[in-house]
């Protein structure tokens, strides 16, 4: 169904509804890397407050089926990665639920890790898996986030030395925090966090 409505629909700016482009100019305009600050979390950065155009991009993203959006976010991405790390390193996704994958036909980060990936060269490793014994994280508080994903986020084999860890938003840090450590002890040395959108 959404096959056809594309067909016959023009596409729409996910960020402000302008029609004929995916995410137009002015909306593009609005995003601004700047560093994300959270106990306990380490050298992670932002494209946008989760607000305005950049909020609705990511939920068009992830619960509206928008899959077409994916290289919208890797390409803002890899615009923003050499102001926040130097190579050489790879690209991590942060998994969702298998849950949740399956709603949303896939891995939605892994399609936007591959976009990024296509801009800037760096492979893409998603070594990361969360247990479906993890809850929905809305609503929870950041303590609870915490002790929902403590022990749930896996290294499902050897990981890069050196990474990227990109996500699509933080909001306490507790999935950042996860991931970088599931990361870490499996033997990565460094670990930079990128996402499109955090919580202010």
């Amino acid at each position: 169904m959404r096959s056809i409505l594309d067909l016959l629909l023009p596409h729409r700016c996910a960020g402000c509804g302008v029609p004929a482009s995916l995410w137009c100019l002015a909306c593009a305009a609005t995003l601004r890397l700047f560093p994300v600050v959270r106990p306990g979390l380490l050298d992670a950065h932002a494209l946008s407050p989760y607000s305005g155009p950049a909020r609705r991009a990511v939920l068009a993203l992830k619960e509206r089926g928008r899959r077409e959006l994916a290289p919208v976010l890797g390409a803002a991405l890899a615009g923003a990665l050499p102001e926040v790390r130097a190579g050489p390193y790879a690209l991590v996704p942060a998994p969702s639920r298998p849950a949740a994958a399956r709603s949303r036909y896939g891995q939605h980060m892994a399609a936007v890790a591959a976009a990024c990936a296509g801009v800037v060269g760096a492979p893409v490793t998603p070594v990361l898996t969360l247990s479906g014994r993890a809850r929905d994280s809305l609503g929870l508080s950041p303590a609870a986030r915490e002790t929902n994903l403590r022990g749930r986020i896996h290294c499902a084999r050897e990981p890069p030395r050196h990474a990227v860890l990109l996500d699509d938003v933080i909001t306490t840090g507790a999935t950042a925090i996860a991931c970088r450590t599931a990361l870490q002890e499996a033997g990565t040395k460094t670990v930079t966090v990128l996402t499109f959108t955090a919580t202010t």
